[in-house]
């Protein structure tokens, strides 16, 4: 058990919304919880009362009513066909707007460049308004796509309410990412319209995106137009008349698509990840209403850019009546206490922020800013003990509330609750409605041990399809391959005495750059272009400190690898991706270590650079070529030592 930080008064218990929603079903239910253990519990083992129950709390308005809450599929393998409240029809971006209010403004933005900007409910219905009426007057309707290269900012967030309340599908990329990044995505999914800004800031520097943009229209044939944020187009749909007018709200089913997000491209190109509109609305009111006690009139702020699922999950901030506090640009510029400074000067109640920034602060002094927040978020990456506490000294008062969960749901299904004490280095709580266990090797629930993370029942967030997976394979291969019926994550976790969670990291060989995931394919894709360059392999070595370091390894055709060489990589892999994608150092090895069935070994590599001993890291029974393992254990032994 971690080191006790912080446990909640009397008074936070009682005004908490976990312990109103509590209330709620013990009233319904004539039931009894002495403790959130049991409320979990009732969820797991009640799911459809769960979700109804859910629904009805935060008063979710249908448009047509449900028929059945829980229908699962006929094949019992998978949670693949699970039908949630069907017959139900809703609209996500109404539920904003039902929270409209002239007491508070809608949005605060500031970028590196600009001063905070707030923007009323009033200026930003005006804006989603046009939208809509332009996305209209291009043909675009409930089903089609509309896709971003765009920052986190005001424009990004008026473009995705008006393509999801005419039923739309939203799809959008940083612009950090590279041209051959943002094709894989977006050729998949054929979008009708792109929004773009031409430019973007960064640390400092001014990068254009325009060129680049416009390779991309050429390469996506199902476009009908191409929209630059502040250029003539855009201006044009921002001077229309319709404001005037009153927004629509297209009700679409429960489990019709609201997004479209990717996977990490690990073992090609990006799965294209579509959750459903109610699934998404549901679930976000239950993770930051309930676990991230997110209540009305409070500020909100989670740092991303809108190609992490956390945008998605931040802008839901807006169903619980809360204003959302936007921050684009780089968090150590001009300093690392610029962001820090933002949240103070805006009144962030709830700042959020990926573990390696968290970690990167501890040489601050933050306790000078005199802020005191309601809670602090991390995700990402495990939050190490040490970090915890280091931000409890900064913020006694403050429940430091870590999260994992992921793309694939779009949430966090390990969060916070404030009926839990914090303690260090773990995660308070396996979320309501997420029966979660820890499963050995030989598939059996383990506590207080490690295990792997699964799931053992559907939840309304899990995936509603992956885009172009007619038969689900993909889907079934992603999750469900390994125990049949149950969910498994890939996450590495303990369950504590205390019910708490300790995540140790992935399971596979994703790499993890700044809590954002990179498939080691798009780094192949750039080096199997690059001349002199014969094979390569990259793998993510994580520390006990939180931090971690890539490591690429390349064979080539002939000669030594030079500075030169490795200069070009990195420059290759920043040009065509982002500046995530490149190594923190590159080695040269003899031979790349495969498979019978052709797969690079990157997890056994991983293990090995961790510290584990070679013959548990690796089978060399499996590989087609067992010596390319020895140039990698030469170098580790070196490495281990820098």
């Amino acid at each position: 058990m971690g080191k006790l930080l912080w446990s909640p008064t009397e008074e936070q218990q009682s005004q908490s919304e976990i312990n109103r929603f509590k209330q709620y079903v013990e009233q319904r239910y004539q039931l009894s919880f002495a403790s959130y253990h049991e409320l979990w519990v009732w969820s797991t083992a009640h799911i459809a009362d769960f979700w109804e129950s859910l629904a009805t709390y935060f008063n979710i308005q249908f448009h047509s009513n449900f028929t059945h809450i829980l229908t699962r599929p006929a094949n019992r393998d998978s949670f693949i066909g699970t039908k949630w409240f069907s017959g139900a029809t809703l609209n996500y971006a109404e539920h904003v707007f039902r929270r409209a209010t002239d007491t508070r403004p809608a949005l605060v933005f500031r970028s590196e460049q600009d001063s905070p900007r707030e923007v009323s409910w009033e200026e930003l219905r005006v804006m989603v308004l046009r939208l809509q009426v332009y996305l209209k007057n291009q043909g675009v309707s409930k089903g089609d796509c509309v896709a971003g290269v765009l920052v986190n900012g005001v424009e990004a967030i008026a473009l995705f309410l008006a393509t999801n309340s005419i039923g739309a599908i939203w799809s959008c990329c940083s612009p950090d990412f590279g041209e051959a990044s943002i094709q894989d995505r977006f050729e998949q999914i054929e979008p009708k319209v792109l929004f773009a800004n031409a430019d973007y800031a960064y640390n400092g520097r001014v990068f254009e995106k325009e060129e680049s943009v416009r390779k991309l229209v050429e390469r996506l044939p199902s476009l009908k137009a191409c929209v630059f944020i502040h250029d003539k187009n855009w201006q044009m749909i921002m001077d229309s008349a319709a404001h005037q007018g009153e927004l629509q709200f297209t009700a679409v089913a429960f489990e019709d698509p609201i997004w479209i997000l990717y996977s990490s491209g690990t073992t090609g190109k990006p799965k294209a990840i579509t959750h459903g509109a109610g699934g998404m609305l549901l679930e976000h009111m239950k993770a930051l209403g309930l676990h991230q006690n997110v209540q009305e009139g409070e500020r909100f702020m989670w740092y991303s850019t809108t190609g992490w699922m956390m945008w998605n999950y931040a802008l839901s901030a807006l169903l619980m009546g809360n204003t959302l506090c936007i921050y684009d640009g780089a968090t150590n510029f001009p300093d690392k206490l610029s962001l820090w400074r933002f949240a103070k000067e805006t009144g962030v109640d709830h700042f959020g922020v990926g573990a390696a920034y968290l970690i990167s602060c501890q040489d601050q002094d933050l306790k000078a800013l005199a802020y005191m927040p309601k809670t602090i978020g991390s995700t990402g990456s495990p939050l190490p003990p040490a970090i915890f506490e280091w931000i409890h000294q900064q913020f006694p008062e403050t429940q430091i509330i870590s999260l994992s969960g992921g793309t694939d749901v779009c949430s966090a299904f390990l969060s916070g609750c404030t009926l839990l004490d914090v303690h260090a280095g773990e995660i308070q709580c396996r979320t309501l409605g997420s029966k979660i266990e820890a499963f050995n090797t030989e598939g059996i629930a383990v506590y207080e041990e490690v295990g792997e993370l699964v799931i053992l029942e559907p939840m309304p967030c899990m995936p509603i399809y992956f885009w172009n997976d007619a038969d689900n394979q993909k889907y079934y291969d992603s999750y469900f391959d390994k125990y049949a019926g149950i969910w498994s994550h890939g996450d590495w976790i303990q369950i504590t005495k205390n019910d708490g969670i300790i995540m140790y990291g992935r399971s596979d060989a994703t790499l993890n750059r700044g809590g954002v995931r990179i498939g080691t394919a798009e780094i192949y894709n750039v080096l199997n272009t690059t001349d002199d360059v014969q094979d390569s392999l990259v793998i993510c070595v994580d520390h006990e400190n939180g931090s971690s370091d890539m490591l690429l390894f390349v064979q080539l055709k002939s000669g030594i690898l030079t500075d030169e060489l490795k200069d070009k990589i990195k420059k290759s892999l920043r040009r065509e991706y982002s500046p995530r994608h490149v190594p923190d150092q590159i080695f040269q090895v003899p031979d790349v270590p495969y498979t019978w069935s052709g797969k690079k070994l990157e997890l056994p590599i991983k293990k090995i650079f961790s510290g584990i001993p070679t013959e548990l890291a690796v089978s060399k029974d499996v590989m087609r070529n067992p010596e390319a393992v020895n140039g990698f254990e030469i170098i580790s032994k070196t490495w281990n030592k820098l």
